[in-house]
């Protein structure tokens, strides 16, 4: 299983991807050639592998070929198996670093998501009067432009579902487009809804009005940046986009993480792409001074609200400012799918004193290695995966890197 999700076969020379294939499947496959690169589309499966299972969601299979989960065909053994040898195949390939296997955290396979995100299209054909009629959906792994009606998504907390839902009863008051796209995340008990597109949101009143329980509205128009447009949260409550997807496993990971930077007795930490700053709290709170970095002001402002005395906030690009926040003891990063600045890793590679660790939490294997690559003079220490989206090819890493010792 290669990472993004596809399966792999080499024949003759020829390295073939194919979706929707455990390990061990033989299928017959039309195959699309370009140099010694092939692209599969499985035709008919001829045997199963040890590791294929029956999907269990009804939109995985035809007709609806839903693209939001990849693996539902695999085993979650085989799963988490395939995600330790993503991250290994990475550092041989990408940083040439040979590492163990790493060990694997994990918690539930279904029902963990606390925000889910679908495409929404209205149609007007065929309805009396010529009313409009919006659905809601994700769209085929093979066919971006499809976008099936969505009637459940088993990776998804019943309480995200049902304020869709409510949102979908009241779509009549969406924004007069034919597309659009929705989130709905639910932090605690609270629903937040974040809309995108549209260039003019007339009924926005009606919509709210229809909507007392969402507790925050966020508008994306079309071109423009996201406005707060309502909110109805209690003070203090972090805003939408920094609310956790799995939050079982993300507390774990939250944890190691803290653990792992007080078990340098640090005096100074710098949390870098800190987010609402619950790591720096934590931190903080154990006598250690903090700075957090992060470029969104709402996060920023949450996380100063918090943070203790000799511990500051900073709205700001990590590689624009952590150069005048060093030295510091520890580093921990938390970028996002692009990895961090090659000018972050250039400050720390040359930093003295060197910290006495770097903390890298990455949702990307491949921008892990190369920006551990990119750090000459440090090694990984340890190494560990947290499966935080079970059923999909995404994968949580945190890794520890300590300077090599002097020679």
């Amino acid at each position: 299983m290669a990472a993004g999700g596809d399966g792999v076969a080499r024949h003759e020379g020829l390295v073939v991807f194919t979706p929707r294939v455990a390990p061990g499947d033989r299928v017959r496959a039309e195959v699309q050639v370009t140099g010694r690169v092939g692209r599969g589309r499985v035709l008919e499966l001829v045997e199963a592998g040890p590791d294929r299972v029956p999907p269990g969601c009804a939109h995985f299979e035809a007709p609806d070929r839903c693209g939001g989960c990849q693996w539902q065909q695999v085993s979650l053994e085989a799963q988490r198996e395939a995600k330790r040898r993503m991250l290994r195949d990475a550092f041989q390939r990408i940083a040439k670093r040979e590492i163990a296997l790493p060990p694997i955290h994990a918690g539930e396979g279904w029902r963990y998501r606390r925000s889910l995100t679908l495409a929404l299209r209205r149609s007007t054909g065929g309805l009396a009067g010529g009313a409009s009629e919006w659905r809601a959906g994700l769209r085929a792994f093979d066919d971006p432009e499809a976008v099936f009606a969505l009637d459940d998504c088993l990776i998804t907390a019943p309480e995200v579902l049902a304020a869709w839902r409510h949102v979908l009863a009241a779509s009549e008051h969406l924004p007069d487009e034919s597309r659009l796209r929705g989130t709905v995340r639910v932090i605690g008990e609270r629903a937040h809804f974040v809309l995108e597109g549209g260039h003019a949101w007339d009924a926005l009143p009606e919509f709210l009005d229809a909507l007392p329980d969402l507790s925050a509205v966020w508008w994306q128009a079309e071109g423009k940046r996201r406005q707060l447009v309502a909110d109805r949260r209690p003070a203090g409550e972090p805003g939408a986009s920094f609310a956790q997807v799995n939050p079982e496993m993300a507390n774990r990971l939250h944890a190691a993480v803290v653990a792992r930077a007080m078990a340098q007795t640090p005096r100074r930490v710098v949390d870098a792409f800190s987010g609402t700053g619950d790591t720096a709290c934590a931190i903080a709170e154990r006598g250690v001074s903090v700075v957090a970095i992060e470029m969104d002001e709402e996060a920023t402002r949450y996380a100063a609200e918090r943070l203790p005395n000799g511990s500051r906030a900073v709205a700001a690009r990590v590689e624009d400012v952590l150069a005048s926040h060093l030295p510091a003891d520890v580093v921990i990063l938390n970028p996002p799918r692009s990895g961090v600045d090659a000018k972050v890793t250039s400050l720390l590679a040359a930093a003295s004193p060197a910290p006495k660790a770097i903390i890298y939490v990455s949702c990307d294997p491949a921008t892990l290695a190369r920006d551990v690559a990119r750090l000459p003079g440090w090694r990984v220490h340890e190494i560990e995966c947290f499966d935080l989206f079970p059923q999909t090819a995404h994968l949580e890493t945190l890794c520890e890197l300590r300077p090599e010792p002097a020679p």
